[in-house]
């Protein structure tokens, strides 16, 4: 057996005469200024990934000694008549014991990794050698293996294991909560009956919970539907939205504050110690922020009139189940509005602002990505601002980037505000053949990460779409950043701005010739001075 780790050049596990040997390429970390920014980057981030390979390989082991004293229980029963499987001391339970004395670990602890061990390799295998391979990370595949512990049907576990191993090897990067999403869709769509099962578990799992966290401060956990904990969140924010800008707390202190007083039914107040603050905090002036509140629920049609079980995605959650869905549109303060993606052909930016999308154009984009396109980010799609990836040009929208599903993503505040002012970060949308979309990030040390929408499954006509605008042909190498006129005087050619967008332009050039298989060396250009350009 040979694996290569993933996006670690020169890294090998191998399994040669019984013996595993990690062969790890190590850059040059000596302090200078020629030092490879990229190659240390990629060392510290991925040179870990053989920890999958190895735990995998632990598991197995394991789950052979399970297995042999499964085998010695059996022969045991059909000699004395006992079933050795209802005891205490079951086979499970004597292997975890061993195991918890080699590695000094609480017997609970053992027998989880033992009951892992079986799952991995009984109930998804396919899932536990991605793991294998490093395309997921050890906590990656626990978090997935959890969301399939409530399919009972072997059949329809091998599906699921199968299909959800298949679409994250086919998502590109991934992370945590990509992983769960894509998992927790695959059961919600494969297992309706599990679906409908957890639904109504879930209906009397509902409570609240306190907990002293230290010799100040206990915790109140209150567990609920998950789209009204995402409307309470909401409305808390409604809350403390309120205050002046010189009350001293936190947003989270604030919003812990705001609980407690709407649950004791007191006033909420700002802390700021002015007599004459300006704070918003009437009942009248929360209740008008509150109204405002909306959460979005993404479902296709033929889910919502029970033609299909296709999940639905709870924006700031993720995949629901369709029936979960189907309950959320009934409820009374549900206003079910319909997405025509073959409006988008009509246009995609506003007639009288082509900077600002049209309605559809905007829920269309949010939906497909689910949350901030930076890879690791889960900042719900509708908290997040829709950046243009080619930028939009203000003073000659011909020249720009379109306001169109092929060049908007959503992104939030933070990586926003990282990709306008500080230097070196580059992203980039493709719609491949397939009409598959696909985001990339290039980060100033060079390294670009590709990601697959993370909501194709749900809208995948989206990619498929003409795009309504005309297209557009630059001759990004032919432009000088730093040209000027030097006849009358230093003036640029181009603002400081446009150089970037331009710069910009070339490195998503270089990526794309790169993926092509055409060598394309990274260009040079200075950033100073920038100035604040409009998003």
């Amino acid at each position: 057996m040979h694996t290569t780790l993933g996006d670690q050049k020169a890294s090998t596990i191998a399994v040669e005469d019984g013996a595993i040997i990690v062969r790890i390429a190590m850059p040059e970390t000596a302090q200078g200024a020629d030092v490879d920014q990229a190659a240390l980057l990629q060392f510290a981030a991925r040179s870990d990934s053989f920890q999958g390979f190895i735990l995998w390989q632990r598991y197995v082991a394991v789950y052979r000694v399970w297995e042999g004293k499964v085998a010695a229980a059996v022969d045991a029963a059909s000699e004395v008549g006992v079933d050795s499987f209802s005891r205490v001391y079951d086979p499970l339970c004597q292997t975890a014991a061993s195991y918890a004395v080699l590695t000094g670990s609480r017997q609970f602890t053992a027998e989880r990794f033992v009951d892992r061990a079986i799952s991995m390799v009984e109930r998804v295998p396919e899932l536990g050698t991605l793991m294998r391979d490093g395309v997921v990370t050890p906590g990656w595949f626990h978090a997935a293996l959890a969301q399939t512990e409530g399919v009972l049907d072997e059949d329809v576990l091998a599906v699921i294991d199968h299909e959800a191993a298949a679409r994250l090897r086919e998502m590109g990067a991934l992370s945590a909560s990509r992983v769960v999403m894509t998992v927790n869709g695959v059961v919600a769509e494969y297992d309706v009956d599990a679906a409908l099962a957890a639904r109504e578990a879930a209906k009397v799992g509902k409570k609240v919970v306190t907990a002293p966290v230290d010799a100040e401060l206990s915790e109140l956990s209150v567990t609920a539907a998950a789209e009204d904990v995402e409307l309470a969140s909401k409305s808390l924010d409604a809350v403390v939205d309120g205050v002046c800008e010189d009350d001293p707390r936190s947003k989270q202190v604030r919003r812990s504050d705001a609980a407690i007083a709407r649950l004791r039914g007191v006033p909420f107040t700002c802390r700021c110690g002015e007599d004459d603050c300006p704070a918003r905090l009437s009942e009248e002036e929360i209740a008008g922020r509150a109204s405002k509140i909306v959460l979005h629920v993404i479902a296709r049609r033929e889910t919502l009139e029970g033609d299909s079980e296709t999940p639905a995605f709870l924006d700031g959650f993720g995949p629901i189940s369709a029936e979960h869905a189907r309950e959320v549109a009934q409820r009374g303060d549900t206003t079910a509005r319909t997405l025509d993606v073959g409006e988008l052909m009509n246009g995609t930016a506003q007639a009288a602002d082509g900077y600002r999308p049209t309605a559809a154009c905007d829920t269309a984009v949010r939906a497909l990505h689910g949350e901030c396109s930076v890879i690791g980010c889960v900042e719900a799609a509708w908290n997040c601002d829709l950046d243009h990836v080619q930028e939009y040009d203000h003073a000659d929208p011909a020249a720009g980037g379109p306001t169109c599903p092929c060049n908007l993503v959503p992104r939030c505040r933070f990586h926003h505000g990282l990709k306008t002012h500080v230097r070196g970060w580059v992203d980039d949308l493709i719609v491949d053949a397939t009409g598959v979309v696909w985001t990339e990030i290039t980060t100033p040390e060079g390294i670009t990460v590709r990601a697959r929408a993370l909501n194709s499954w749900l809208v995948p006509e989206l990619g498929l779409l003409p795009c309504s605008h005309p297209g557009r042909v630059v001759d990004v190498d032919a432009v000088d950043v730093d040209a000027v006129d030097v006849g009358s005087g230093p003036v640029r050619s181009l603002t400081r701005t446009r150089a970037k967008h331009r710069y910009r332009m070339r490195i998503r050039a270089a990526n794309r010739r790169a993926r092509a298989g055409v060598p394309m060396p990274m260009p040079n250009a200075e950033f100073a001075d920038w100035g604040e350009p409009p998003f």
